[in-house]
């Protein structure tokens, strides 16, 4: 029978044999008096002799978070890997919803 430990375990030991990690990233942008929060998808490689080639795995979380954020409002995509938000709440409840959500 699997416990959660089991679980975790086995989730421990995949994040660990990934190649590359995708983090969000949050900058506070000013845009006249008011100020947006940037979101922006940065994938992280660890350095290996290996040599293996980029995943497809950045492209993936793309889409993926282009499908989630349209219909949010006062959210706004200005760039391929990059979003604005209008408050920083919500950006926080995204980064929060993405680290709960995103599985690649």
């Amino acid at each position: 029978m699997n416990t959660a430990l089991d679980d975790l375990q086995a989730v421990m030991f995949k994040w660990k044999d990934q190649i590359s990690v995708i983090k969000p990233t949050l900058h506070r942008r000013a845009r006249g008096p008011n100020y947006w929060w940037r979101l922006q998808l940065v994938e992280e490689f660890e350095m290996r002799d290996d040599h293996q080639p980029p995943s497809n795995k950045l492209n993936q979380c793309i889409d993926w978070v282009e499908e989630k954020l349209k219909t949010w409002p006062d959210c706004h995509r200005k760039a391929w890997d990059m979003w604005d938000f209008k408050n920083r709440q919500e950006a926080e409840k995204f980064i929060t919803l993405f680290h709960l959500s995103w599985d690649r």
